[in-house]
């Protein structure tokens, strides 16, 4: 069975799952070089079709993300827009709403924002109802664009496709797992409680439109002057420098919004809106106490809504998704809690992640319709998300050719000691090797790589490339053999794509003091087994016998408020606009001349 599926919204993308397997997916974004695009995902499809050798007419069916989709959201094309554009949204459209009574026309508002050329161009340039009727017009576009059958397009439920995803990317199988998605808002819903039963058959067993816990996060990072949908991390990452003696109006403010009564989410006050009110009410606060009043508060929330669930349903195996599980904090709380045995949560696991786990939710849907047995534990896990384009060698030796040689030393399939040599010299070596990663982690593939012992590497990457908030941690790459040495997980649960925060044993924290959080001592790892990358664990084993040390800084190869390289060349263009060392691609090392 083939099936293409994709994301068309922030993070556009496209997946390729051919019989039981995800064979490819990639995002948007890394073609068009535009952060986020939520454009419809040409370059993507164009990539899986092609990596597959496959043409539209041989698909069995196309999966697209979503029931409902944002007519406006889409035509002012909020992958592109800045700080003032949701200041201006919250100011000339939802206070009017929420305090006035009055609807202003969104579409008049954001003129200036509208892309009418973005495609399809016949769709959008002419004039009609399509705000009314946009996502049923979704199947009709898709089925235009690769010229075949209308009925062949499948919308597949949102909640559903969060609840697909961490499930399937884990190894997870042939046992009971509670299944919880979170999320801001997802055709009418924004949490759900499911079960996955030891064939694999999903029910799902609780649904709510009242955990506002991720619009609320959203829009707290507005009010504290920083991008929604997209820096919600960075407020993560500011929490632990709050200090709770200094932070209780905060706290209290926040406490009595929403609360967990045994698996619901009811509300105490529930505020006007997600904007004004918290900012009437929190001003005057420090910044550094609102974001630590924020994530303690989601942190609460969730264990308490994950521990009642998992005592209520006794299934205590879970997995979780939706773009709240990107709060690696709120996971790594969870993943302690007493009550959970074991803990998955997909990598990437935003909307993003739907542009995958829709396929395979439209493959059990034909294959029953087929009469025929779904087998859900055959299915591959796909946790390491190499799916991407994977650099040849003529495109290696092209950039290497053009390269001035009396400024750049090249050398020839490098070996994994002359790398970690370099590293262990204090050398940040950037990756461009192999397929490129799904998502919007890094995970070694096009990533910049340090040695993690030399507490100054951190303020080196930031001048030279990254650019990063002065209190944002990296995160590590760490052997698989060096994980309980470095970490407190006591219950061994896997992380291969940085999706959990764990605590750091003594020697964890000093071993990657510039990898770690330094208010916590917390580390998001990527916690690496040699079958995931071969070629990445190489180097860390040969940095292992330099150092004595399993681990090494991994963060995203790409320039400061652009999306992750992918191609030989933009790695090479970012080697000569930034301070970084040298590039290792697939096939050569290059080196800055000293």
């Amino acid at each position: 069975m083939k099936i293409l599926s994709l994301y068309w919204g922030l993070y556009s993308g496209a997946a390729l799952y051919i019989d039981g397997k995800t064979v490819s997916a990639t995002l948007e974004e890394r073609f068009t070089r535009k952060k986020k695009d939520d454009a419809f995902p040409l370059n993507s499809i164009e990539f899986c079709l092609k990596q597959a050798n496959i043409k539209p007419n041989e698909l069995d069916g196309v999966a697209s993300a979503s029931l409902e989709r944002d007519y406006f959201s889409q035509l002012t094309r909020q992958a592109l827009w800045g700080i003032e554009d949701y200041l201006k949204q919250q100011k000339e459209y939802w206070f009017p709403l929420f305090y006035k009574n009055k609807k202003n026309d969104y579409e008049k508002i954001f003129d200036y924002r509208a892309d009418r050329s973005q495609h399809p161009k016949d769709y959008w340039s002419v004039p009609g109802d399509q705000s009314q009727s946009f996502s049923k017009d979704v199947e009709r576009l898709i089925s235009e664009t690769l010229g075949i059958d209308a009925e062949k397009v499948h919308r597949i439920e949102h909640h559903r496709a969060h609840a697909y995803y961490s499930y399937y990317a884990s190894s997870f199988r042939n046992e009971n797992i509670l299944s919880f998605t979170i999320d801001g808002h997802g055709d009418g819903l924004n949490a759900t409680i499911g079960l996955f039963n030891s064939n694999g058959t999903y029910k799902r067993i609780y649904k709510t439109n009242q955990c506002n816990i991720a619009r609320i996060y959203r829009y707290t990072t507005l009010l504290l002057g920083m991008m929604p949908n997209e820096h919600e991390y960075k407020v993560m990452g500011l929490a632990p420098y709050g200090k709770e003696e200094l932070s209780k109006k905060a706290l209290d403010l926040f406490k009595n919004t929403l609360f967990v009564d045994g698996i619901d989410f009811k509300w105490k006050i529930k505020p006007d809106d997600s904007y004004f009110w918290f900012k009437e009410r929190l001003e005057g606060v420090r910044f550094d106490s609102i974001a630590y009043s924020l994530q303690e508060w989601v942190e609460k929330l969730t264990c308490e809504w994950v521990r009642n669930s998992v005592r209520k349903f006794g299934v205590d195996k879970i997995v979780i998704s939706g773009g709240v599980a990107m709060n690696v904090k709120a996971m790594g709380k969870i993943a302690e809690l007493p009550e959970v045995k074991d803990l998955f949560v997909g990598g990437s696991s935003g909307d993003e992640s739907m542009a995958i786990s829709s396929g395979i939710c439209l493959a059990e849907d034909l294959t029953l319709e087929r009469g025929e047995k779904w087998n859900a534990p055959k299915l591959i896990p796909f946790s390491n998300l190499f799916l991407g384009p994977c650099a040849g060698l003529e495109s290696e030796k092209q950039v290497v050719e053009d390269l001035d040689k009396a400024k750049y030393q090249i050398l020839e399939n490098p070996l994994p000691e002359q790398l970690a040599s370099l590293l262990v010299d204090g050398k940040v070596i950037a990756r461009c090797s192999g397929p490129m990663e799904f998502g919007q982690r890094a995970l070694g593939n096009r990533s910049i790589l340090a040695d993690p012992v030399n507490i100054e590497i951190k303020d080196r990457i930031n001048a030279m490339i990254k650019n990063r908030d002065f209190w944002m941690p990296f995160a590590p790459v760490i052997l698989d053999t060096y994980a309980e040495r470095y970490l407190i997980n006591p219950k061994k649960i896997q992380s291969p794509v940085m999706t959990i925060a764990f605590k750091t044993t003594v020697e964890g924290f000093k071993a990657m003091i510039s990898a770690c959080h330094p208010a916590d001592k917390t580390a998001r790892p990527q916690i690496l087994k040699e079958k995931d990358n071969p070629e990445l664990y190489a180097i860390l084993q040969a940095f292992e016998k330099l150092t004595d040390r399993g681990a090494l800084l991994n963060t995203s190869f790409n320039l400061h408020g652009h999306p992750i390289v992918n191609t030989p060349e933009e790695g090479v263009s970012v080697l000569q606009k930034s301070g970084l060392d040298g590039l290792v691609l697939e096939n050569y090392l290059i080196l800055k001349c000293e």
